[in-house]
């Protein structure tokens, strides 16, 4: 056994003294040393950033342990209590979904180093707020530059009068949906192929490359100017004097310096969201979820967003829903979209002023006969903390429990029947916790109300009455005068889709000469399959659009659609038409869906082979399926 001299017992001295937080961080260090390079699955050496945001965040817990009072000394240490106390504490800190999902994935991976994996429950179990947990992935509100009412060519060309390099790469960034460092790391004399696509691989996310088509003359402008630049430096669109890091602290600089902040709602990868919503309405004809737009045929729906999401280099088809949007998702209001923080903390003391009101009933029995159990109480609690959020996000915010009225309950009733992930089950409960709501807030006519109105919805039998719209249609005539000086079947097409209900692809597609008879118009093509689609022409308004189809069109033969053209080439003018010049659809105007005629003709769906049957000539009439909108 080794003597202690006096040097190494002044050594020791020497040392200072760890106090409970300095061991714990010792031996957190013990751990990460071993682990913090590998992935959760342990293949792969993870990247220098997650490698720093993992530490960052272990030193950062153990710090908020001991202020919470948990002065533990040893990470292996650590129990429920200790990830209920921080999950609780970063609820009240009011972070996003993503950030606790993403702080609670560290938790487990710590865990599972430590040997402790089965003590972690799932995570919204931790919160009061469960819902505080789910993360959501589809757009709630456009985040394209023209949504904010800001030009991209006049705002970007304002940044090119200071910096032209950086105005380059933001060109670059919405002629081709980009990420700033993708379209930084771009060298167009090396990545574009011919005239027909351009090739996208250095600084993408996950090393994942993409082509990305070139299909317009604005983009070979772009290109072109990139491609002089890149010329006289031999390099990507950085300039020589920088590197990566130097040059996107620059660019984001330049875009602060320009208004172009997350603060001021505008980033430049809204230039992307730019590119995807525009790309999806050129496939589609119709305007994108988040602008308004209406439904969409599914065929054509998958097919832009399989386009979409390999324009974007995404593996998952889906995830361009974060871009557009979801049919069935409504935008949500202005003021969410520009302050939603602000939002939220409003919406979080109505909440608290109608738990404040309904605290007494809300613990009892609907039949009176005694105390809820926990977890009933708390599926109360979470349900009338989530209609105060739906009323706010949609504009109906809730100011004090009295002001709940009929308009309310339609707000929520309609949110809860068009929800496309809400189980029968949860919307039943949910409806029947909002009666009671009434009877607590001694409305005893609006709790009635809400039985009738949910029954009435389900069965289809909606009595409401629909909203007006927007504009007379003298000023709607207006506007598509205007689109008809400068294209008479662009005009033309948009009639076709707002006054007889075509979409967008039959009524490019629709020849009027061989689809017009007998007072009604038949859709063969964009239909269901095996469906010919009857429209009739009942109103004067529809007849006198098909009047002018025919007058505009006189050979039987030839569609809407220039023959010259291909479909979606003529959508994208049609949709570039209805912005640029009928002002319908842009920020602040309203949409094509939202002037639709109010008279426009429900179609009777007919078998297509009877159907073709009855036009040659022989006897067998066309058999009536079923209604459209039984469909």
């Amino acid at each position: 056994m080794a003597q202690e001299t006096p040097r190494s017992r002044a050594a020791d001295e020497a040392k200072p003294r760890l106090g409970k937080r300095g061991r714990a961080l010792a031996s957190l260090d013990g751990v990460l040393k071993k682990n913090l390079r590998r992935s959760a699955n342990g293949r792969k050496t993870v990247s220098h950033a997650t490698i720093a945001d993992r530490a960052g965040f272990y030193d950062r817990m153990i710090r908020q342990l001991h202020e919470l009072g948990y002065k533990i000394t040893e990470v292996r240490h650590l129990k429920p209590k200790h990830i209920e106390a921080l999950m609780r504490l970063w609820e009240t800190q009011e972070l996003s979904a993503s950030t606790l999902q993403k702080r609670f994935s560290h938790l487990r991976l710590l865990c599972g180093w430590i040997g402790k994996q089965s003590m972690l429950r799932d995570g919204p179990s931790y919160l009061a707020n469960p819902e505080a947990f789910q993360r959501t992935y589809e757009a709630q509100y456009d985040h394209s530059w023209t949504a904010a009412g800001v030009d991209p060519a006049l705002k970007i060309a304002e940044i090119a009068a200071a910096d032209p390099q950086v105005a380059r790469v933001l060109r670059l960034q919405h002629a081709f949906g980009l990420r700033l460092q993708e379209a930084s790391l771009l060298n167009p004399l090396r990545d574009r192929v011919e005239d027909t696509y351009l090739r996208v691989w250095a600084g993408t996310k996950g090393g994942r490359p993409r082509v990305v088509p070139i299909e317009t003359d604005a983009q070979r402008a772009v290109l072109a100017e990139a491609e002089g630049y890149v010329a006289l430096t031999k390099r990507s669109m950085i300039p020589p004097e920088s590197d990566l890091k130097q040059w996107l602290q620059h660019c984001y600089y330049v875009l602060a310096h320009h208004g172009i902040t997350r603060q001021d709602g505008l980033v430049s990868h809204g230039l992307r969201h730019q590119y995807a919503n525009d790309v999806y309405e050129q496939q589609t004809g119709e305007t994108s979820p988040v602008r308004g737009g209406g439904p969409v045929h599914r065929a054509a729906d998958v097919e832009a967003k399989y386009d979409v999401s390999a324009r974007l280099g995404h593996a998952r088809p889906g995830i361009t829903a974060a871009y557009y949007g979801h049919p069935e998702t409504p935008p949500i209001p202005e003021v969410a979209r520009r302050n939603p923080q602000s939002l939220r903390a409003d919406y979080r003391v109505q909440q608290q002023g109608l738990a404040a009101r309904v605290r007494a009933n809300l613990t009892q029995r609907r039949n009176g006969s005694g105390p809820l159990s926990a977890a009933t109480l708390d599926v109360r609690w979470r349900l009338l903390n989530q209609m105060v959020k739906i009323l706010a996000l949609a504009g109906q915010p809730l100011h004090t429990p009295d002001d709940l009225n009929a308009a309310h309950v339609e707000v929520l009733l309609r949110h809860w029947h068009a929800s496309p992930t809400l189980q029968r089950h949860s919307a039943i409960l949910s409806v029947r916790l909002l009666s009671q709501l009434c009877g607590w807030l001694d409305q005893p006519a609006l709790a009635l109300d809400v039985g009738q109105r949910w029954r009435a919805l389900q069965s289809g039998a909606d009595d409401a009455i629909a909203p007006p719209r927007p504009l007379s249609e003298a000023a709607i005539q207006e506007r598509i005068a205007r689109i008809r000086a400068q294209d008479a079947r662009g005009a033309l097409h948009l009639e076709l889709v707002r006054v007889v209900g075509l979409s967008h692809r039959q009524a490019a597609m629709l020849q009027p000469g061989v689809s017009y008879q007998d007072g009604h118009l038949d859709v063969i093509w964009e239909t269901p399959k095996n469906q010919v689609l009857r429209y009739p022409l009942t109103g004067e308004r529809q007849r006198a659009v098909v009047q002018d189809a025919l007058a505009l069109l006189p050979d039987p033969q030839e569609p809407v659609c220039p023959v010259s053209l291909a479909l979606s080439t003529w959508l994208g003018r049609v949709y570039e038409l209805q912005r640029t010049v009928g002002r319908i659809g842009i920020p602040g105007e309203p949409t094509l869906a939202a002037l639709k005629d109010p008279d426009a003709p429900t179609p009777t769906v007919l078998y297509r082979e009877d159907w073709l049957l009855h036009r040659a000539g022989l006897d067998r009439a066309p058999k009536r399926g079923s209604r459209a909108s039984d469909r």
